[in-house]
């Protein structure tokens, strides 16, 4: 059992913000990545590991929940989970906290794989990551993980 993982903060830019006043989508989708790389440094899995081995995790699949807004100037913790993995694949939940006061401003959750770039192929992780991975896998489910897109069905 493991406590969140607090690997990545960062800090809303001018620039970040979009028309409506508030962070525009792309750049939740780059803490988010910042906060995944975080995660990959931490389990050994870093840029070293990826050059030395020719191999590198690709996400396959993403889902965002914008839950409040993030304005100009405002500092922002992820907080990390790793929900779940098996040999090849891993499903990482980042939780985007408002930092004066802890509001939960988005949540992602993410689909990885582990992938050989000389076979572009999947392959299994290296046994030390699955044993780091197994000591940060987290018995929590998160509210806004395991959700689907869909529209109501009407009759």
């Amino acid at each position: 059992m493991t406590e969140k993982l607090r690997l990545h903060c960062s800090r809303v830019t001018p620039e970040w913000v979009d028309y409506n006043g508030h962070m525009s989508e792309a750049y939740y989708v780059l803490i988010f990545g910042h906060a995944t790389d975080a995660f990959y440094d931490h389990i050994g899995l870093d840029a070293a590991h990826r050059v030395a081995t020719g191999t590198s995790i690709y996400t396959v699949e993403a889902h965002i929940n914008y839950i409040a807004e993030a304005h100009e100037g405002e500092d922002l913790l992820i907080e990390t989970q790793l929900l779940g993995n098996d040999a090849k694949r891993m499903i990482l939940y980042h939780s985007m906290l408002r930092a004066s006061d802890s509001a939960l401003l988005a949540a992602t959750e993410l689909m990885m794989l582990h992938v050989d770039k000389k076979k572009m192929k999947s392959s299994a992780f290296p046994p030390d990551a699955l044993a780091r991975m197994a000591a940060c896998c987290s018995p929590d489910q998160p509210a806004y993980a395991g959700r689907r897109i869909a529209l109501p069905v009407r009759t």
